[in-house]
């Protein structure tokens, strides 16, 4: 709720804004090559599910060494947070935003050290780029001092320097496996309920410059809507959808260069991507738009409606999170909702798991959003609502 809060006083003061407007936490990555080598990544499952505000974040790899038993530096290079108004002090030695990092190299859980490295930039291409850290067998590691002396110059709006997780693997000769999982906090920006940019373009720093075997699994949580953008694929058929949803084509309502993407309505379940002899030419960015951006962002045909019509318009792109102070939020005054708007609002949550509706208004305005996927089976029962539900509910009901 305090996320919400910061958003709408922002989006209230303003109709749009820029993606720095916002608290950007940490980015996913692979695992990397510290020192060449001549290693391959034969096979890659990776995993992200969101609990909450977090994502848990499981890879599973398959890795071939043509040669004898080698002992190899492996890093995971994580960005470092910005505006997040984090004490300094939060941000040494550990990553303040990711939690459980944890590394199985065939069957043995390994331990970690952490260097603190110059911070990267993102090139032309939005790659992320990080300056040479390690020379010499050695890390170009900045001490605490440096940290804080870096941050108070930099008004401690941003980081000046970035997180690499390393280890030393045994790797036996043939394919050996490797397990990593982290946690991370989802970012979140004016625009965006939540984001999250995942590196994959690392992957190519292995020796075949490339994942022989990909797959990727999301799962943002039942009645979701989620956007991907275009960068590692062409067209929303690439994606399998595991359970009950639809994906389409988008134009990405954003300020950057990339101007498409892929909308996914995720009644229930998640989605999958697999793609052989993968060599990733851009990353992954997962991000939800913010309710008041959908309402105020690019509809030309409403500039004369109500804000109330707006909302009940806005409520038609994408699932939201139903909870009455951020719908009521977006008011300088109380809300003047017609009886047919109040009956949409009280539906929304019957809506989200597909019923079947007789009323003839309600049918027609659910059967135009983008979200709604019909579900036979769903009957209309309030069993397996959350408090929020119930209390959405009756909050529309009186």
């Amino acid at each position: 709720m305090k996320k919400i809060l910061i958003v709408l006083f922002c989006c209230l003061s303003a109709q749009f804004a820029f993606a720095n407007d916002g608290v950007f936490y940490a980015a996913g990555n692979q695992l990397i090559p510290i020192t060449e080598t001549d290693i391959s990544v034969k096979k890659e499952v990776l995993t992200i599910n969101r609990v909450g505000d977090h994502l848990e974040v499981t890879v599973y790899y398959e890795f071939f060494n043509p040669v004898g038993e080698k002992e190899l530096l492996v890093g995971f290079e994580a960005q470092s947070p910005y505006n997040s108004s984090l004490d300094p002090i939060a941000l040494f030695p550990n990553h303040p935003h990711m939690r459980n990092f944890k590394v199985v190299v065939n069957g043995e859980p390994l331990k970690y050290e952490i260097a603190h490295v110059e911070r990267g930039h993102y090139d032309e291409n939005e790659e992320y780029i990080l300056p040479p850290y390690y020379s010499n067998r050695q890390f170009k590691d900045w001490s605490k001092k440096q940290c804080e002396d870096s941050l108070k110059a930099w008004d401690y709006v941003a980081s000046p320097f970035d997180y690499v997780y390393h280890f030393k693997a045994k790797f036996h000769p043939g394919l050996n496996i490797v397990q990593h999982t982290y946690e991370y906090d989802l970012s979140f920006s004016i625009g965006e309920e939540f984001y999250f940019p995942y590196v994959l373009t690392a992957a190519n720093r292995w020796a075949n410059h490339q994942i022989d075997d990909f797959t990727l699994n999301i799962n943002m949580g039942d009645r979701e809507s989620f956007r991907i953008k275009e960068t590692f694929f062409q067209k929303p058929t690439e994606w399998i959808i595991n359970g009950l949803g639809m994906a389409m084509n988008c134009d990405w309502p954003s300020w950057d260069t990339v101007k498409s993407g892929v909308i996914f309505h995720i009644q229930k379940g998640g989605i999958s991507f697999q793609k052989q002899n993968f060599h990733p030419d851009g990353e992954l960015f997962i991000a939800k738009d913010h309710l008041i951006f959908c309402m105020w962002n690019d509809w030309n045909g409403e500039q004369n409606s109500s804000s109330e019509e707006k909302l009940i318009t806005g409520l038609k792109t994408q699932y939201f999170t139903l909870d009455t102070a951020f719908i009521t939020g977006f008011f300088e005054e109380p809300p003047q909702f017609t009886p047919d708007q109040r009956r949409i609002l009280r539906n929304l949550p019957f809506a989200y798991r597909g019923y079947k509706f007789k009323d003839k208004k309600l049918k027609k305005y659910f059967e135009s959003t983008q979200w709604y996927i019909l579900n036979r089976k769903y009957k209309g029962e309030m069993e397996g609502f959350n408090e929020m539900e119930k209390a959405w509910v009756k909050r529309w009901s009186d």
